[in-house]
């Protein structure tokens, strides 16, 4: 009879340990001859959906000794952090910059145990964070500095400096605020827990109060029109106070570089190295359907009919998709049904962006411009200004020609994608982006003299086609907006009454984005391994089989030489 069982991990690999007692069912005095025996457990998880969440947990599990084997719709790695080729240009569709760029930040620590970020990744910081460009002249530059922050501000609204104080204050204390991503708070010791609250201590309370204040309820306070426009304007439409002193503390913290190389680099890299580990990637594979049995996942069927059975199943697309069509809508997690049906208080956030091929020398323009126009831009309503973003800094992305990538993108929400859903129904939605490429440009001309002629529309990127490439909810490429009347959405990943599944991504924590996509997959494998009582670990570890195989190659490279 087993008297007790042992996991432990050797190489890469799970192995279990059981001590057994004799053949009979019950050891008897005097028979006590032990007998161990070592079996090695093939525990594998298939992951739906191979984007930065996707492939994070993925790496995490390979590093625990699991079999992996991530599915993906598409033909490219990476989810929405990747990048695709036009006219002889790259267009880099996601990272603008990258919270974990600096050694000392706790997501730099994500991004290395990923490989996502290299000890030779190249990080560029730009020192003009963002700028404001008003129709009268004026100039609001965001620096990456706090301290020349400050007094650009002065120097613009004079007439607001107590506002401003107090503004700068707010922001220098947030620059030291981070939540917890080692590990799920559910999954904390009670003393974890309150170390945890000792470390952030008051910071704690000035967020929660921060994040009932809306940008726009913020703005009010500020005398100068410039300043007003500045907070109305510089989150997407909705995000409270607490999003916006959290995006500056990271920036004015010296946090938010830009890997070299985009957003495809940065998911190749993980890619790489996931497939050196032995995972395996298959792309062009849908996801139909998970495969429930007795209240427990147990595999994925694929739009071809293939089934792929694994004693994990791990959910890396957006959450809704995941419910609703993954899971046939037999499964609910409350808290996101609360947020699915009341659009005001949760809304989402995408974009429209017509995209253009530069040949204009844009070395001193700022990377990333808000322009406010002398005319509005009209979509589903009128829009004031365009953001521009220039990708000049990065060589790695220019053409060959020396041209480079401008795109303009016009933030908003549920109603920009009903808007262009419209135009698909009405068959004019091809000439609607067209259309709408042709005005923005015009205006960007007008605003820029310098590159008047030296654009050319290569591409336009609407809410439909980002709702076609991540199956997100009305075409959003992030979580739900974080507003001051909404509350904080941190969902365990796991599904009431499901057993052998979890959900990772940027979708079940309220505002999303790449960190919170890393963060989640490392929770969702943490998760597996505390159910099946394995040790979570972090550390490269060579397998037994891989320094085998090493040390035949270097004997037959021995012998190579010999021959010689």
């Amino acid at each position: 009879m087993p008297l007790r069982n042992y996991l432990f991990i050797f190489g890469q690999y799970n192995y279990e340990v059981t001590i057994a007692f004799g053949a009979s069912d019950a050891p008897e005095k005097g028979n006590m001859k032990g007998r161990i025996y070592l079996n090695r457990l093939k525990r594998k998880v298939v992951i739906i959906g191979g984007g930065v969440s996707g492939m994070a947990t993925g790496i995490y599990l390979l590093k625990n000794g699991y079999d992996v084997e991530i599915l993906e719709k598409n033909h490219i790695p990476g989810g929405a952090c990747v990048g695709w080729d036009r006219n002889g240009c790259h267009i880099d569709g996601c990272i603008h910059w990258l919270v974990g760029t600096s050694p000392g930040s706790p997501y730099y620590k994500l991004w290395r145990e990923t490989h996502a970020i290299e000890r030779d990744t190249e990080i560029y910081f730009q020192d003009d964070f963002s700028v404001f460009d008003f129709p009268d002249g004026k100039r609001l530059t965001v620096w990456a500095d706090l301290r020349r922050f400050r007094a650009e501000l002065l120097e613009l609204a004079p007439e607001d400096k107590r506002e401003i104080e107090r503004f700068v204050r707010l922001v220098g204390r947030y620059r030291r605020i981070n939540g917890p991503v080692d590990m799920p708070v559910d999954m904390m010791s009670p003393v974890r827990l309150v170390s945890l609250g000792l470390t952030m201590g008051g910071d704690l309370m000035r967020v929660l109060r921060d994040g009932r204040v809306d940008c726009v309820e913020y703005a009010r306070r500020f005398s100068s029109p410039y300043l007003k426009y500045f907070f109305e304007n510089y989150m997407a439409p909705g995000y409270n106070l607490m999003s916006m002193l959290f995006m500056l503390g990271h920036v004015m913290g010296k946090d938010g570089g830009i890997p070299v190389g985009g957003s495809l680099a940065m998911s190749r890299r993980m890619y790489d190295y996931y497939l050196s580990r032995g995972g395996v990637y298959r792309m062009g594979k849908k996801a139909k359907r998970v495969i429930v049995e007795n209240s427990r996942a147990i595999g994925v069927e694929l739009s071809d009919g293939e089934c792929v059975y694994a004693d994990w199943v791990v959910s890396a697309v957006p959450a809704e998709h995941c419910l609703k069509t993954l899971l046939d809508g037999k499964y609910r997690v409350r808290k996101m049904d609360e947020r699915y049906r009341d659009p005001v208080r949760y809304p989402i956030y995408t974009m429209t962006i017509p995209v253009y091929k530069c040949t204009a020398d844009m070395r001193g323009f700022p990377l990333a411009v808000h322009a406010v126009t002398d005319r509005p831009v009209v979509m589903d309503r009128a829009y004031d200004g365009v953001a521009l973003r220039s990708y000049h800094y990065d060589r790695t992305l220019a053409s060959p020609s020396g041209s480079t990538v401008l795109q303009a993108q016009i933030t908003g929400g549920d109603d920009m994608y009903f808007w262009w859903k419209s135009k698909r129904c009405e068959g004019t939605y091809r000439d609607a982006k067209l259309a709408l490429a042709e005005e923005v440009r015009e205006l960007i001309e007008s605003r820029y003299p310098f590159l008047k002629g030296k654009l050319e529309v290569i591409d336009v990127v609407t809410p439909l086609t980002y709702e076609r490439y991540l199956n997100s909810r009305h075409g959003s490429f992030q979580g739900f907006v974080h507003t001051s009347a909404g509350k904080s959405l941190m969902q365990k990943g796991v599904v009431d009454g499901l057993a052998g599944f979890v959900l990772s991504g940027q979708c079940i924590f309220q505002s999303g984005g790449l960190p919170v996509a890393v963060a989640t997959g490392r929770f969702a494998a943490q998760r597996i391994c505390r159910a099946d009582h394995v040790r979570f670990r972090t550390r490269d570890y060579a397998s037994l089989s891989t320094l085998l195989a090493a040390l035949r190659r270097k004997k037959q490279r021995g012998k190579a030489v010999t021959q010689r």
